[in-house]
């Protein structure tokens, strides 16, 4: 498989996994209120976010790593470097409220990087 098509793959399930991290934090609280039987779910405990740091770090560093080195653009690396730190925070430091705050901003921060480095690849590395 050539690297473009990796990277485009693990910008695409890095973004789709930030995605499901900021769901999984807004719909929790709902969830559980509306069905408390699924707080005795997998979905709802700390294995959880521990799974999706295990799928995301690899797949954004890769993607991140294999874009920096088509376009050369750092902010892309700092943008990857500051969401995985938050999201780290927030699954394994914070508590409470402060987990779904911490949780959210990596997200956000992590999706944002990885839209700049497609676009960049894109922009830079064009197929036609």
């Amino acid at each position: 498989m050539n690297p473009l098509r990796i990277q485009r793959l693990t910008d695409y399930t890095s973004i789709s996994l930030a995605g499901i991290c900021v769901v999984h934090c807004l719909l929790t609280p709902v969830a559980l209120i509306l069905f408390p039987v699924l707080g005795s779910t997998f979905i709802f405990e700390e294995f959880f976010h521990e799974l999706l740091l295990f799928l995301v770090i690899p797949a954004s560093v890769i993607a991140i790593f294999l874009g920096c080195r088509r376009h050369r653009d750092f902010n892309v690396i700092m943008l990857g470097i500051l969401g995985l730190g938050f999201l780290l925070a927030g699954a394994f430091m914070a508590t409470g409220y402060q987990e779904y705050v911490f949780t959210f901003i990596g997200a956000f921060i992590m999706i944002s990087g990885h839209v700049r480095n497609f676009r960049l690849c894109r922009k830079y590395c064009c197929d036609h």
